[in-house]
């Protein structure tokens, strides 16, 4: 309390300091007052927006009613979805369909011969050759005297050709022909060699082949191995080719990779799948369990003739078979509708058969499919806004209501919200007639019931019924005829919850006007608050002076009091001595 004093009082004996806190808690009671109002308006904003926020739900419910496309909704059924599934468009008209799924897309496939491990090498070299050339065979010396180079094949066969003298190119490609240990008279060779040297030009250069003279030899008993000491030539293994085909189309791709010497099952696999030029297929390996269990799989990542696979140039040591789509069989699906054939690349996603219908073929087989109205779209709406009216009424009516045990009616029996049940529920009654004969005019031809303490009830077994059977007059009643001028109730409640809930609707009214009546009530706390700091001011201030005069007055009592009594004392010595 401003120009309060700890002392105040004790000149006077009197206690002014709780003379003076007393009066103040007996003023401040209007401030008291004031702040418990603050506090209950503040209350009735938050209880506003929670009716607000009802509301808005209800009118979302409406809204949804009141758009012609949700009766548009469609559903579909099949009557076998093992054989094939179905997802159709709004709007779209009702049908049945028959359809036969004759087969299925599947994806091309090529599978290789068994190995005896996933490391297995499917590119023996059965030739080598020179990765340098000379310009002139006939002249230039590629083996010089005492020069060795050491030739084996298949592990079995091995001979050492050394230079006599001086050796061409064209005279090593005789000495290795003609050596005696490379003579295979009456064996499987071509030229009955075990190995056959031969040249070969490119790009103005000749270069020197050894291969195995087995044509079409593969396999480790093929194998051709090179050991030399020469100057002036070096050897590698050939690299040989795997190549496929992808597409059988005008879209034809043809794919070429250089597989090198001693790759491994594995190792293929790796490479046709990090091919930069892979267009859509997955090599894998699989176990099948038998004596030679492992073996390559291709497979195209799609199905339908579009990713078939067609290997042209295979690997010797690894013989692959077409598995998917082997002998010309069809890789794209086939189906019949209402008698028609239609063949598509795919089992997923078909939607180009059957207008708004997207179809998903599961197996073969056939079905029925039939495209209806979506009743239980309008079923739920309906429930959601009968739901959503309930919801507001039940808030509202809820803090509006008189409480037993506190005497008091709830914090919005003073506002106009209190009478939007009663609103609403005479603007759910209210007929609605867009045809003579509709079957649909009310919410009471669709299963409605007013209860007594102003929620609603609906029947569903009776809405159901009613949504079947009578569409058209459900539609009517919910969307009105604007040709007519005639309001469906859907737009009719929309219209009111807007107004209800809209910026300068009822409900933000009373949030401003409790807002406002806050303002004014905090300006007058706080000048009620300043006029009696000033008015406790001036009284601490006399209630000082007061106490300060007190203490003055009694103190010259004292002093007085302190005086007769000494005059007192010598009168009465005086009397003794006479």
């Amino acid at each position: 309390m401003a120009g309060t004093v700890s002392s105040l009082g004790i000149g006077s004996g009197l206690q002014l300091r709780d003379i003076l806190d007393q009066l103040r808690q007996v003023d401040e009671q209007k401030i008291l007052m004031k702040q418990e109002s603050i506090a209950e308006l503040n209350v009735q904003l938050s209880e506003f927006s929670v009716v607000g926020s009802k509301l808005l739900s209800m009118k979302s419910s409406a809204l949804n009613l009141s758009l012609s496309s949700t009766f548009l909704n469609r559903e579909i059924t099949s009557s076998s979805e093992s054989v094939i599934t179905a997802t159709v468009s709004s709007g779209i008209e009702e049908q049945t369909v028959n359809v036969t799924v004759d087969r299925l897309a599947s994806k091309s496939s090529w599978l290789s011969a068994g190995a005896s491990a996933s490391t297995a090498i499917v590119a023996v070299p059965t030739s080598v050759e020179t990765t340098t050339g000379v310009v002139d065979p006939d002249i230039e010396i590629v083996m010089q005297t005492g020069e060795e180079m050491t030739i084996d094949f298949g592990g079995s066969q091995t001979f050492t050709v050394t230079a006599a003298g001086d050796l061409t190119m064209n005279q090593l490609v005789t000495e290795i022909n003609d050596h005696l240990d490379n003579q295979d008279s009456g064996g499987p060779g071509t030229n009955q060699r075990f190995v056959w040297a031969e040249t070969y030009d490119v790009a103005g250069e000749t270069f020197l082949k050894i291969s195995s003279d087995i044509a079409g030899g593969f396999g480790e008993d093929n194998r051709v191995a090179i050991t030399e000491d020469l100057t002036q030539l070096d050897f590698a293994d050939s690299t040989q080719s795997f190549q496929y085909e992808f597409n059988t189309g005008a879209d034809l791709q043809v794919v070429t990779l250089n597989v090198a010497a001693d790759t491994t099952m594995a190792e293929l696999v790796d490479l046709i799948n990090n091919d930069v030029d892979n267009p859509g297929i997955t090599a894998s390996i699989i176990d099948d369990g038998g004596i030679s269990p492992y073996r390559l799989l291709l497979k195209s990542d799609d199905t339908g003739e579009s990713s078939r696979i067609n290997i042209s140039g295979q690997l010797p040591d690894l013989a692959m078979a077409e598995q998917q789509g082997a002998a010309a069989a069809s890789l794209n699906a086939q189906v019949t509708i209402d008698g028609i054939p239609y063949l598509r690349e795919g089992n997923q996603g078909i939607n180009d058969i059957i207008s708004g219908v997207t179809l998903d073929f599961e197996s073969t087989g056939t079905s029925t499919l039939r495209v209806s109205f979506d009743d239980q779209e309008v079923i739920d709406l309906v429930t959601s806004l009968v739901a959503a009216y309930n919801d507001v009424v039940q808030e509202i009516d809820g803090k509006v209501a008189y409480d037993t045990e506190t005497g008091a009616f709830g914090i919005l029996s003073r506002t106009t919200i209190r009478d939007i049940p009663f609103d609403l529920e005479t603007l759910m009654s209210t007929p609605i007639r867009v045809s003579i004969g509709s079957k649909v005019d009310s919410w009471f031809d669709l299963g409605l019931t007013i209860n007594r303490d102003g929620t609603i009830t609906i029947d569903q077994s009776k809405l159901a019924e009613v949504v079947s059977e009578n569409l058209s007059d459900v539609q009517s009643f919910f969307l009105g005829d604007a040709t007519e001028g005639i309001t469906g109730m859907a737009d009719m409640l929309n219209d009111r919850l807007r107004v209800l809930t809209g910026g300068t609707g009822q409900v933000a009214a009373e949030k401003t006007e409790a807002q406002q009546r806050i303002t004014d009530l905090e300006s007058y706390i706080e000048k009620e608050k300043e006029r009696l700091d000033r008015r406790y001011e001036v009284m601490t201030r006399q209630f000082t002076e007061l106490d300060t005069y007190m203490n003055r007055m009694t103190s010259m009592s004292s002093y007085l009091q302190t005086q007769f009594e000494s005059l007192s004392a010598l009168t009465g010595t005086g009397s003794g001595k006479k």
